[in-house]
């Protein structure tokens, strides 16, 4: 079983009703499904398709503050009462928001335990609403619950991993993620990603604790983006043990996405994959789960994925 790709997901996530003009619409995940399913004759055998198990809420609480669970449970009980999406923080919240959020994070933390019990090599958590942009009191960035930090802080306070590695890519840095992983000195953080004030609205820098890693400038394609991750991913410690590796994987480095201006193309995504998967083979003993963020072009965004998902099963680029 040891050589096997968890895919974990739950039909809840895609029930998470932000509106079709919305970048986080319902067609997201089902495109990403399609494209699984055509694909089968090469991933049938490597990839188990796993049902995620929701999220608790004291999963939530490792992360999140009480008061900020409670705010997004009311909202997304409001929103079933008016029957129209509401807005958290900017954030849309349907009546389905909520189960949809901890089908999310419940699903990444499915992939770890497959990973953690030896049954698969690696996983990857098909989810939505993205976490990434989460803080422990505020939603954020088309995100409610931190997927990705809920799944790292499970790992040190419940499973006893001393070394977690979160590498992030995506259009923007990972300001949340930094946030709420910032006390936890069993956490490293390393991103790859746009540079901050190359939006037409840049980011604010002083309101995140300093994050490793490259800000590429606009364009940047994939051999570009697989040299910067290889410079962070090299700038790790030779001595540093890492224990598991959890990547925050936005799609949104794609050159189809309009949410950002990087130039990835989805069949360079297979390499980029491939790096990474190999450096956690030689330092983490192959433990690695990727979690969906963004990506908003869900045609290309599912191309890339259906790429992701063959380089951690060991398989050739479609």
């Amino acid at each position: 079983m040891h050589d096997i790709t968890a895919f974990v997901s739950h039909e809840d996530s895609s029930r998470h009703d932000t509106g079709w003009d919305h970048p986080d619409h319902q067609g997201r995940l089902p495109a990403i499904v399609r494209a699984v399913q055509r694909d089968m004759v090469a991933l049938w055998e490597p990839l188990r398709q796993t049902e995620g198990v929701p999220a608790t809420e004291d999963d939530l609480l490792l992360v999140h503050t009480p008061a900020y669970v409670d705010r997004v449970r009311e909202m997304a009980t409001d929103a079933a009462r008016a029957e129209r999406t509401l807005q958290l923080d900017g954030v849309p919240v349907s009546g389905a928001s909520w189960d949809a959020a901890l089908a999310g994070a419940g699903s990444a933390l499915t992939a770890v335990e497959a990973v953690l019990a030896g049954e698969v090599r690696n996983g990857f958590a098909l989810v939505r609403p993205p976490g990434r942009g989460a803080a422990a009191d505020a939603a954020g960035e088309c995100s409610l619950f931190n997927n990705v930090a809920i799944a790292a802080r499970h790992l040190r306070v419940r499973r006893g991993v001393e070394r977690v590695l979160v590498v992030a890519w995506g259009a923007r840095q990972p300001a949340a993620l930094a946030q709420v992983l910032q006390e936890d000195d069993g956490v490293r953080l390393i991103s790859i990603h746009q540079h901050p004030q190359s939006f037409p609205e840049p980011e604010e820098t002083a309101e995140h604790p300093p994050i490793d890693g490259v800000a590429l400038p606009p364009g940047s394609d994939g051999e570009a983006f697989a040299a910067a991750l290889r410079q962070v991913l090299d700038a790790v410690p030779a001595d540093e043990s890492i224990d598991f590796v959890l990547l925050s994987a936005g799609f949104c480095i794609l050159a189809a996405d309009a949410h950002g201006s990087l130039a990835v193309e989805p069949d360079e995504v297979h390499a980029i994959t491939l790096l990474l998967r190999d450096w956690v083979d030689a330092r983490a003993g192959g433990r690695l789960v990727s979690v969906l963020e963004g990506g908003y072009a869900a045609s290309e965004t599912a191309r890339a994925v259906i790429q992701h998902l063959r380089a951690l099963a060991g398989l050739p680029p479609a």
